[in-house]
């Protein structure tokens, strides 16, 4: 009797931990982040087909991004290709060991394979500025602004989709101060993290 108590008290434990399991990763959150390739060297007259890789604040603006970044256990790395966008994740992809996707596709082709392929992870996306708030749309989110600003270099997007695909939009400046648009009160990190302090004297 104490034999068959004891496998019987296995199995319900056995059972409890499956199910916990399965909750677990049905109840987990896609988180996306999307920033623009970092500020580039201008391009030499007759080298336009010559890629001109990071300034000094694309530089600069890599390794914040690392600093952004770092703790988020991210699962998957996307740029389009190019040096620019390369050099723009290579101090973030380095620490985290992740190597780099190269993205060719349409942006509604692209998002297709995230959805399929990153349901439950964390993805950074170092997009193109024409690209950005298309992919917040097809994503599923509304994106914060109408449109962007060549001089746009220092905003983070971050989507986060629950298990309920309720979507959540939050927007910040990382590293040194480099934009135009304002983000709007509405998006601000500091509405869903009232503890987060912003950067001092970077904006």
């Amino acid at each position: 009797m104490k034999k068959t108590n004891s496998f019987n008290g296995f199995l319900i434990l056995t059972f409890i931990c499956c199910n916990l399991s399965n909750f677990n990763a049905f109840a987990q959150k896609t988180n996306i982040w999307i920033v623009r390739v970092a500020e580039t060297n201008p391009v030499v007259p007759g080298a336009a087909n010559v890629s001109p890789g990071l300034s000094a604040d694309g530089q600069e603006r890599a390794t914040a991004l690392l600093k952004a970044l770092k703790h988020e256990k991210l699962q998957a790395i996307y740029i389009p290709s190019g040096t620019p966008a390369q050099q723009t994740v290579y101090p973030l992809s380095a620490k985290v060991k992740l190597l780099p996707r190269v993205y060719t596709d349409s942006v509604g082709a692209f998002v297709k394979t995230l959805n399929r392929n990153f349901q439950g992870t964390n993805v950074l996306i170092a997009a193109q500025l024409k690209d950005i708030l298309p992919l917040i749309s097809q994503l599923g989110a509304e994106p914060p602004f109408d449109a962007l600003n060549d001089e746009d270099y220092d905003l983070l997007f971050s989507i986060t989709i629950d298990n309920n695909d309720k979507k959540d939009m939050m927007v910040s400046y990382y590293g040194k101060a480099h934009h135009v648009s304002e983000i709007p009160q509405q998006y601000l990190i500091e509405k869903y993290y009232p503890s987060y302090i912003a950067p001092i004297n970077n904006h």
